[in-house]
């Protein structure tokens, strides 16, 4: 096969650049290891807490824990299927400060403060609040304001106003505190995933082709320059070839993998494979970063969660709604009610996150049905912003289709257990206020007595999850970094990163819209360096 640009992921990011390519009539070929996107689980917003779970639509990562926590192990999703992690996420759209993306300017990212990124965030929004100062409404993506119909997402919201947490209508509105209702991008009851808002609709173009269930396993190279790469598109090997670029979005674990068993990585861990070495690129797969988070559950006493909904006459009337208008919990996501906050307030911008579950998942879930909520409850899932722990991703053979070693890193450096314990015991004084506590029963995750900050810290520590946020693995910057500012391969030509793997800095914010914006903001790159 050949093609003027091939993306190799269909995820946030690789969606978006395949899309806006193929509008200006290039010929594109997007490969997406993972199937077609038609479950039901995926497509309704309702099912969604289920769609990740689902192990064909999920790379099934597991990444190793540093000594001192009580596990050796944790997992991490990816999406595996086309629209990748948009695919099976929780819809949340936030962008996060203003400050968050400067802080990417002062480490020497020209072009990428948040007054440069401001107008890409604007065009790929077609937001319910209409176009203004913030907002955008001639994107593809479509956004709605989450409105789940659950008394225990306004309890919360009232107990944190009288915790002293600001109510804030709209969380991307550059707020340095704020606790609100979320953007969602969720349109007419059905989630608008990237595939879904930017290749779906294009699909019949000649210029453009998706390649379903295609896995790249390799990228080669003729005098420096990237020209085709072998893959296995249902079950046949194949040769696909770019004339112009080839663009790597396929995330921040295995787009690191990729380049190193196409021999751009630390020189060093690529002769241990015997991998012939291209570019020595040593911090390809250094400065993983993810959100640690913690999730305290609790049982209420009143019909007050998504439980409600869980026997059949709610069933069939959620099944109706939706049919009938794209409306009722079918068309909500799991994750309506959170927000940013401060783990102390001396702090002028927060570095914590909260998401309100609306109920409590079994922990012995092995279906779909097993995972529905047993009885009244619900959870908080409480993340520490921008940890300064790194880990690593590194190779465990040369085998493309061997998922790399994962070196999570969480926790290892020392200032993280003590901000994100700080955060944990100022978000949880909403709890004691009387709007949500006269509806809590008991505290499940209680076993053990909280008598002091020693203990809560190690609580966390044998209690703490993970988020689905991963990045940083092939950054942009200097020239000392793996990528370029125009998100090009150091040492090779006509091949770039366009996913999550280019960040930085870890952003406070769920990484959907920062990956929506990076696939915007390097689509047009790529056309502006075409006219040289």
């Amino acid at each position: 096969m050949e093609c003027d640009f091939l993306v190799i992921g269909s995820g946030a990011s690789g969606s978006v650049v395949g899309g806006r390519l193929a509008e200006n009539n290039d010929s594109v070929i997007v490969a997406e290891a993972g199937g077609w996107d038609n479950s039901a689980f995926i497509r309704l917003p309702g099912l969604g807490f289920y769609a990740s779970a689902i192990s064909k639509f999920n790379w099934n990562f597991v990444a190793d824990l540093p000594t001192g926590l009580n596990k050796k192990t944790i997992d991490l999703f990816q999406g595996k299927v086309l629209g990748g992690s948009s695919s099976i996420n929780g819809m949340i759209y936030t962008r996060g400060h203003s400050s968050e993306y400067n802080k990417w300017l002062k480490m020497g990212c020209l072009g990428w403060g948040f007054q440069d990124l401001l107008p890409y965030f604007i065009k790929l929004e077609n937001h319910f609040r209409g176009a203004g100062k913030w907002h955008g409404d001639k994107g593809p993506i479509k956004l709605k304001k989450a409105n789940p119909n659950l008394p225990i997402c306004e309890a919360f919201l009232e107990s944190a106003s009288s915790a002293g947490f600001p109510i804030v209508d709209d969380l991307n509105s550059d707020c340095d505190e704020g606790l609100g209702w979320y953007d969602v991008n969720i349109n007419n009851g059905l989630r608008i995933s990237s595939f879904q808002a930017y290749l779906k609709p294009i699909l019949k173009k000649k210029n453009l082709r998706v390649l379903a269930n295609t896995f790249v396993n390799r990228i080669n190279f003729f005098k420096g320059k990237a020209v085709s790469v072998d893959a296995i598109s249902n079950g046949k090997i194949i040769q696909i070839k770019a004339h112009r670029e080839i663009i790597i979005s396929a995330g921040a674990i295995k787009t690191p993998q990729l380049l190193m068993v196409s021999g751009i990585g630390p020189k060093d861990h690529l002769s241990e494979f015997k991998i012939p070495v291209l570019v020595d690129s040593p911090k390809i797969g250094k400065n993983f970063q993810n959100h640690p988070c913690y999730r305290p559950f609790f049982d209420c006493n009143e019909a007050v969660t998504a439980r409600n909904y869980v026997n059949l006459p709610s069933a069939l009337k959620a099944g109706f709604n939706w049919a009938n208008s794209g409306t009722g919990p079918l068309a909500e996501s799991f994750a309506s009610v959170g927000g940013f906050f401060k783990s102390n307030q001396s702090l002028p911008v927060s570095d914590m996150q909260v998401v309100l579950l609306s109920a409590i998942p079994s922990n012995t879930a092995k279906g779909f049905f097993d995972m529905l909520p047993k009885s009244q409850g619900f959870g908080m899932t409480i993340y520490q912003g921008s940890p300064y722990s790194r880990g690593e991703v590194i190779l465990r053979s040369s085998d493309p289709m061997d998922n790399p070693k994962i070196n999570s890193g969480y926790f290892s450096d020392e200032r993280d257990i003590k901000i994100f314990a700080n955060g944990v015991e100022r978000i949880l004084e909403i709890i004691n206020k009387p709007p949500i506590a006269k509806l809590i029963s008991h505290k499940t995750d209680s076993e053990i007595k909280i008598k002091n900050k020693k203990d809560l810290i190690e609580k966390i520590k044998n209690e703490f999850a993970t988020s689905y946020h991963q990045c940083g693995t092939c950054v942009m910057g200097m020239k000392d970094e793996p990528l370029d500012l125009r998100l090009r391969v150091r040492g090779v030509e006509n091949l770039r990163v366009a996913d999550t793997s280019i960040i930085p800095r870890l952003p406070n914010a769920a990484l959907h819209a920062p990956a929506l914006l990076i696939g915007e903001k390097a689509a047009e790159m790529i056309l502006e360096d075409q006219k040289f």
